[in-house]
């Protein structure tokens, strides 16, 4: 395999960097550091707080024998944990998602994100490597250039959900039947999902997955179901998943004690199991309103605030106040060309949820910031 950078139109070597800062560069270290059985601390060296956090551990219980990377969660609330990889958790972890992936093949994968996580680094760089094609990456992609990469046969391009909106909105005159799609854990709403494969004749499998657990569940298109791969085990307690797998981290770093783990690995992910290999995914804890007596995810909600005509993207935050006589209110932070009011999203949830009286405050003229995986992790006023 082979890395090629796309911006110099030039091939690059896999080798050690000591400070590698581009995409490319982050790539080649971290494929050159797992040919060659050399543990690495993954993480985005561009973000001073977490730079900072991690310079104040001690650098000799980062490395932990027997590791091949220890990565960091996003760290959106409190401060980041540390998680510790083998490299027979990442091959693993490959070999169950190319078997979700039947007799398809590729003769090379297209990565849009960076390799400064798990999602970068297992699926966009570790999946290639036990294909044995050539990696082509860039520093910054536009959504119609990835249309014109997808277009190519025998592409399997590693994306997120962002980029599968973005290319849904240029509703681009393609054919991408010849290519498939990985997006990242983040959820691509079924709306979404059911327009891209009616768009572009292709298909998206939205992985389901942690920084502790690694993958755990799949779906494809406008799906509601998950999927375990093979290997995974799940149970709940208090309705929340519980997992087990050769994927799982050994040990954790939390608030600089390095913790083992010991499955099954309790997540904060609301599930309904359906069965031993299926699941639906019903919100987290952290993103669960309880409004009239009812658990309501935020992200349901917000997949109705971002299907209003102008409406880019939308965040939502639970503010509880025990003073309050009303359910946990919701702050709404909206990205749009238009100022949403009040009473035409409360009219457009009451289509949505009935007589429910929804408390919530509206802040618009705000962009929505978004990790390298598109997650949402804050906003900033414009």
């Amino acid at each position: 395999m082979k890395i090629y950078d796309m911006d110099k139109k030039s091939y690059l070597d896999i080798v050690e960097m000591k400070n590698p800062t581009t995409k490319v560069e982050q790539l080649s270290h971290a494929l050159y550091c797992f040919e060659n059985d050399i543990f690495d601390v993954i993480y985005d060296k561009s973000q001073p707080a977490l730079v900072k956090y991690i310079n104040s551990l001690d650098q000799d219980m980062l490395k932990q024998d027997g590791f091949q990377f220890l990565y960091f969660t996003s760290g959106t609330t409190g401060l980041p944990t540390g998680v510790f990889k083998t490299k027979e958790n990442s091959i693993k972890q490959a070999e169950a998602l190319l078997k979700t992936l039947g007799d398809m093949k590729f003769n090379r994968v297209v990565t849009t994100v960076p390799f400064v996580h798990i999602y970068g680094v297992d699926i966009g760089a570790v999946v290639p490597k036990i294909l044995d094609i050539d990696i082509w990456t860039k520093e910054n992609f536009l959504p119609e250039e990835l249309a014109i990469e997808a277009e190519k046969e025998g592409t399997l391009i590693v994306t997120t959900p962002v980029f599968i909106k973005a290319l849904n909105r240029i509703e681009k005159n393609a054919d991408f039947s010849k290519s498939y799609f990985l997006t990242s854990t983040a959820p691509v709403p079924k709306e979404d999902g059911k327009k891209f494969h009616e768009l572009y004749h292709t298909s998206v499998s939205q992985l389901f997955a942690s920084t502790e657990t690694g993958l755990m569940g799949h779906k494809i298109n406008d799906e509601e179901i998950l999927k375990t791969y093979e290997g995974v085990s799940i149970s709940q307690k208090y309705n929340m998943l519980r997992i087990s797998s050769p994927f799982l981290a050994k040990k954790l770093l939390r608030d600089g004690i390095v913790e083992d783990v010991n499955p099954p690995f309790q997540t904060e992910d609301i599930v309904e199991i359906l069965n031993d290999e299926e699941f639906k995914l019903l919100g987290r804890s952290s993103n669960l309103a309880k409004i009239a007596g009812k658990r309501i995810s935020t992200q349901q909600i917000e997949g109705i605030v971002e299907s209003i005509d102008g409406v880019e993207c939308a965040w939502i935050k639970i503010r509880r106040d025990d003073r309050a006589l009303k359910d946990e209110i919701l702050d709404i932070y909206v990205e749009s060309k238009n100022k949403l009011n009040a009473k035409d999203l409360r009219r457009i949830l009451k289509e949505n949820f009935g007589a429910m009286n929804i408390a919530f405050k509206i802040f618009n003229n705000v962009k929505i910031i978004r990790s390298s995986v598109g997650k949402k992790i804050g906003f900033k006023e414009l």
